[in-house]
């Protein structure tokens, strides 16, 4: 279908739908990498420090079990994302009239669609 054929306003929503969801997708990933620096300073603070395995054991398994959380707040925004491309397909629009790369969710699509 020609833009020229979409409603400017499916359009317009559409766009600002795609500024709110990519930068959604860029602050899971920052929280995914100050984790991992997190448990990773934890961990080598003991072993500079000389310290038994006990100390920061607790903080550091607490920080990995957030890291899990974040990867599972991570799949849902995928999710969302493969969800929303084919609500957009259905609509007629096409990627790179909202914003989306071409080909970034090839097969992500079919596995949303079969869901």
């Amino acid at each position: 279908m020609s833009v020229a054929l979409i409603p400017t306003t499916n359009l317009a929503t559409a766009r600002k739908i795609m500024r709110a969801l990519l930068p959604a997708e860029d602050g899971i990933d920052s929280a995914i990498v100050a984790n991992t620096d997190l448990i990773g300073s934890i961990v080598r603070g003991r072993q500079e420090m000389g310290a038994a395995l006990e100390v920061g054991h607790d903080a550091a398994r607490s920080a990995a079990n957030s890291l899990a959380r974040l990867f599972e707040a991570r799949d849902e925004a995928l999710r969302c994302h493969q969800l929303l491309a084919v609500t957009r397909d259905a609509l007629g629009l096409d990627g790179s009239d909202v914003g989306c790369s071409a080909g970034k969710l090839t097969g992500a699509r079919r596995k949303a669609r079969a869901a």
